[in-house]
């Protein structure tokens, strides 16, 4: 039965692609936040205070000074076991640096403070990104293709940035110091990128200063050098330069050389496209690694947990295109005990989009001989979501499948709280959360702004390994669905602040308020990842780490998902 999990993996949404080939969005609602974070350690927001929710756990000091040098810090600081020397640690950190910009650079370090851990590789992200362990499941490999990834040109110019901030001619000696050591051994091209990031982040920082004019000069020169069409580098640069715009001309209410098509968007729109079941959904799940991959020790989890039962109902939280349960069906078609009927209860707000995948479904499940019954549970708000809406009956096993859902609850607290309590009447026994493996919900803007700036890095170099230039749906996917979460977490405070992303070790102190406890996923599971991701044509670059319980998804070393299971009490 396992085994169908891997052979079936790559099938199950063949019928669905050729069905789907114009762009169309569904929508679904948000809502307002109170003060309810607060009793499980997030800081209290209300929108005239441009607070966060942050777990008072990740070390923030909310009274300390942050500029780019303190931030940079904070992002890349790590627990030392004992004392370190400086001579020590400016060997490693030469060394760290000579690794990364190649064999042929030997150039000695004169700098030798810690800011230089921000270009370290895997192991080194901050205290939610890092596997608790420190354990590789499978092995990170570099393809070699002979230049630098997005992420480390970033990390590259923040370093270079750091180097010089205490320079009195502040972002000009920047752009004059292109021979510096941090360029030594990088090509022509690779200086260019790194000087337009360098720009970026000058533009940050002047704006977290409120030195608006300073910045908005030098975003002017980051929009005449990148483009959404560019090199995967210029078009980073390019959506957070918009972005970053956007949030100077809401502080100073004054018109920008350049309108953001994105600005004005409504929070809960933001939502609404995150949780839709667009066509470019499906064109995620056929070239990026990531859909797979999440997918497979999910469903394997479900499947072992109903290995002995033959009445099943699965319960979907945002089942978008359906394509999980495809694979559910055909391991379950191929088991020892068959299946007498399943059972899938997608919840949501759009009935159409919803029931569209059911009968999309339902012709796949007849294929298989399986009795499937598709029962939409549609609610404008997760917060109105009953246990009635689900039909239980007492000899279903139940089990429930999060992706993607839970951070976008974030700003939702009592929509979050009355779904884990519906679930937990339930009595699942199972349930599996897929989301974001980052923090994006930090209270300081410069913070925040880096911290993303290296996720969607990483996450454009992944698209740009897995789909051409000028691909439409590509240009799509970063245009739209990436611009709306970089603008969210760039130029947005308060309750409009949607996309505000925190990683397994928060939502593992937040579960287990209402009972829920980590289980670990089987060594077949984790056998069968590993399989996948060397099936994969971009398996070098992609591998799978371990946090506490959980699996994490890493691009070149960078956490980007986290792949979870739970039971309740």
């Amino acid at each position: 039965m396992a085994n169908n999990v891997m052979k079936n993996f790559q099938s199950g949404y063949c019928q669905r692609m050729s069905t789907n080939s114009e762009l169309s969005s569904e929508c679904s609602n948000g809502d307002l936040y109170g003060d309810f974070w607060s009793s499980y350690g997030f800081c209290h927001e209300s929108p005239s205070d441009h607070q966060s929710y942050v777990p008072e756990f990740m070390g923030i000091d909310h009274d300390m000074h942050f500029d780019m040098v303190s931030a940079a810090y904070h992002l890349v600081e790590k627990p030392k076991s004992g004392f370190q020397e400086v001579d020590d640690l400016e060997k490693s950190l030469e060394s760290e640096i000579c690794e990364l910009l190649g064999p042929n650079n030997s150039k000695s370090m004169p700098v030798s403070f810690p800011y230089f851990d921000i270009i370290n590789g895997d192991g080194q992200q901050s205290e939610l990104q890092s596997c608790s362990n420190g354990e590789e499941i499978t092995e990170h490999m570099d393809e070699g293709r002979g230049g630098l990834s997005t992420e480390e040109v970033m990390k590259i110019a923040a370093a270079h940035y750091i180097q010089f901030s205490t320079d009195p001619d502040g972002e000009s000696s920047i752009l004059m110091h292109s021979m510096s050591l941090t360029y030594a051994g990088l090509n022509s091209d690779e200086i260019k990128n790194v000087e337009l990031a360098g720009l970026l982040l000058a533009a940050a920082e002047k704006a977290s200063n409120q030195q608006y004019d300073r910045s908005s000069n030098l975003l002017r020169q980051c929009m005449a050098l990148s483009s959404s069409t560019g090199n995967t580098v210029q078009r980073v640069v390019h959506y957070f330069s918009d972005a970053l715009q956007e949030r100077i001309d809401q502080e100073t209410g004054r018109c920008s050389f350049k309108g953001s098509k994105n600005s004005g968007v409504p929070g809960e729109d933001v939502i609404r496209r995150m949780l839709s079941n667009h066509p470019v959904q499906l064109i995620m799940h056929q070239k990026l690694p990531f859909a797979q991959l999440l997918e497979c020790p999910s469903i394997q989890t479900i499947l072992e947990s109903v290995e002995l039962v033959t009445r099943v109902h699965v319960i979907d939280l945002s089942i978008k295109h359906g394509t999980p349960w495809t694979l559910l069906m055909q391991a379950l078609a191929t088991r020892s005990n068959p299946v007498e009927y399943l059972k899938i209860s997608a919840v949501g707000s759009s009935e159409k989009a919803i029931s569209e995948t059911g009968k999309w479904l339902k012709d796949f499940a007849e294929t298989l001989n399986i009795v499937l019954d598709f029962k939409t549970v549609i609610v404008p708000n997760v917060k109105e979501l009953k246990e009635d809406m689900f039909e239980i009956k007492e000899d279903e096993a139940i089990a429930v499948y999060s992706a993607f859902v839970v951070n976008t609850m974030v700003v939702k607290p009592e929509s979050l709280e009355n779904l884990l309590r519906v679930i937990r009447r339930l009595k699942p026994c199972i349930m599996t959360v897929v989301d974001v493996e980052a923090n994006h919900n930090s209270p300081n803007f410069i913070t925040r702004f880096t911290e993303s700036l290296f996720y969607f890095s990483a996450f454009f170099d992944c698209i740009d390994s897995c789909m051409d230039e000028d691909d439409p749906y590509r240009m799509h996917l970063e245009g739209n669905d990436f611009s709306q979460g970089i603008r969210s977490i760039v130029a947005t405070e308060g309750e409009e602040r949607v996309v505000r992303h925190v990683g397994i070790g928060v939502w593992r102190s937040f579960f287990a308020r209402f009972g829920m406890v980590e289980v670990e996923h089987s060594e077949w599971s984790k056998y069968q990842a590993n399989l996948l991701v060397k099936q994969l044509p971009q398996g070098s670059s992609c591998n799978f780490g371990r946090n506490g319980k959980s699996l994490v998804i890493k691009w070149k070393g960078t956490p980007l998902h986290f792949i979870s299971a739970w039971r309740f009490n």
